[in-house]
């Protein structure tokens, strides 16, 4: 297999060879990295240590180089001047090029332009770099493809490698949380028989040994139940899940869902259990419960409860539940009843213009399978849905543990699948069979990671806070 590299750097390379250096050396034991340095610069003035990173820029003055080397914390000067250097680091650093990575052995010093610098007595060729690096525009104006080459994006844009690690850094503090209310964290599977515990499209594959279809998990919810059902009275899955939908700002086919379950619990219970989830995930990020996410400041410090149908009510003005179900009729013309159309008003019309978080609950029953109804009318459920930036963050309910009850749930299902409303969930009778056991009242909640972590990194898109995000084939745009 042929590869263009660049012509000037592959005769570096080989000049590099014939002087006996290897140009893709192996371990070096970095010492400090360069925020160790700045910031403790007095302790460490005049002593040897050792830096690797990558060369971000390189001025020539003669027998004397400096050099710009990045690692993952930032960036520090290394001074070169062959007064100090051996004679093999002197004819490597006549090769050197941008987009190397080199290992330094040498003395933490100040430039008489008073920069904070490691003064090189020997370089280690650790990656011979053979194309160069892109100009800095590169991940300011091509946005397409610092998605495609996000080694590329993460080496110049420091921005969006720190968006990564401040979403790492929340959700090592979810897991933190979780320990500390002793929630068991389990594997669920990702291959299922039967896609359930939510509406949507699943992917399909098949299982070869088993000559049958496997969907790819939707969901997590239905296995944790069955947890629940046998005796664990506390559990949770951070995982992905898939579903074969549209990709946007806000959706990725493949996402970081946390499902968790508390027996004996109910929504309150959740709601609680979200709220501290949300506010201390984002503060261990930022270390503030007030950030910016676009050109709006978003306050944690207050959450605020309301319910679907009144703020419907207060968008348009009216009570009356006739006329609700005839502008939730001119949303959507497959409405008929109440709920679907409170539900209607409130995603057309309300929704998007949540900033500040709001936990909408009392959902119609129509949209909310699994929840338990509501004492006070049964066309709702004990539900919520948590709102931030105009997102959906997290879904909780008290949940359905009345086996008829679900089972009517399910066959309600099937008739709006009848009236042409797009449900691909199918029904789990061993879930029904589990449940016929005796499941015990449970509060249950599914977080979206990759959401929150938009939130906590001011990331107006989901693609900024994957790593890898998915995207369509240059063919296709």
């Amino acid at each position: 297999m042929e590869f263009k590299f660049d012509k000037e750097r592959l005769e570096k390379l080989q000049k590099l060879k014939e002087e006996g250096v290897e140009p893709y050396g192996s371990r070096f034991d970095v010492e400090l990295h360069s925020i160790d340095i700045k910031e403790n610069f007095e302790k460490l003035d005049g002593k040897d240590t050792k830096v690797a990173g990558r060369i971000m820029a390189k001025r020539d003055h003669g027998k004397i180089k400096f050099i710009d080397l990045q690692d993952e914390k930032g960036s520090i000067q290394i001074y070169f001047s062959e007064k100090y250097a051996d004679e093999k680091t002197a004819k490597i650093a006549e090769e050197l090029d941008t987009g190397d990575i080199i290992g330094v052995t040498g003395t933490v010093i100040k430039t008489k332009t008073n920069e904070i610098s490691v003064n090189a007595k020997n370089i280690t060729l650790l990656s011979k770099a053979l194309l160069p690096m892109p100009s800095r525009w590169f991940g300011l104006e091509d946005t397409e493809k610092r998605y495609r080459k996000r080694y590329l994006d993460f080496t110049i844009n420091r921005e969006s490698l720190e968006k990564i690690k401040k979403g790492s850094i929340m959700l090592s503090k979810i897991r933190e949380i979780m320990e500390k209310k002793k929630y068991t964290e389990v594997i669920i599977p990702i291959l299922q028989p039967i896609p359930g515990g939510a509406n949507a499209k699943p992917f399909i594959t098949h299982y070869n040994s088993l000559d049958r279809d496997f969907y790819l998990k939707i969901a997590s919810e239905l296995y944790l139940k069955r947890l629940l059902v046998g005796g664990f009275e506390r559990v949770f899955d951070i995982s992905k899940n898939f579903r074969n939908e549209g990709v946007d700002t806000r959706h990725n086919p493949e996402f970081i869902m946390m499902e968790a379950y508390q027996a004996y619990g109910d929504l309150s219970t959740m709601l609680e259990l979200t709220e501290e989830i949300v506010k201390e995930s984002i503060y261990a990020a930022n270390k503030t419960y007030k950030v910016k996410f676009g050109e709006k400041m978003i306050d944690l410090s207050k959450f605020q409860i309301n319910t679907m149908e009144e703020m419907v009510k207060d968008n348009l003005g009216v009570s009356n539940e006739e006329e609700i179900i005839k502008r939730g009729k001119q949303i959507d013309s497959k409405v008929s009843s109440y709920g679907e159309a409170v539900n209607a008003v409130f995603e057309a019309n309300v929704s998007d213009n949540i900033i500040d978080p709001v936990f909408v609950t009392k959902f119609p029953i129509e949209v909310s399978p699994l929840a338990k109804k509501t004492e006070d009318d049964p066309r709702f459920v004990y539900r919520f849905e948590l709102y931030i930036a105009g997102m959906e963050i997290a879904n909780a309910f008290s949940e359905l543990n009345d086996p008829i009850d679900q089972i009517s749930r399910f066959e309600e299902e099937a008739r709006r699948k009848n009236r042409g409303i797009d449900e691909t969930q199918e029904f789990d009778m061993d879930f029904i069979e589990a449940m016929g056991y005796g499941m015990p009242p449970a509060g249950g909640v599914g977080i979206g990671i990759d959401r929150l972590q938009m939130i906590g990194t001011d990331s107006k898109s989901i693609k900024e806070v994957i790593p890898f995000p998915q995207l369509r084939t240059f063919e296709e745009q």
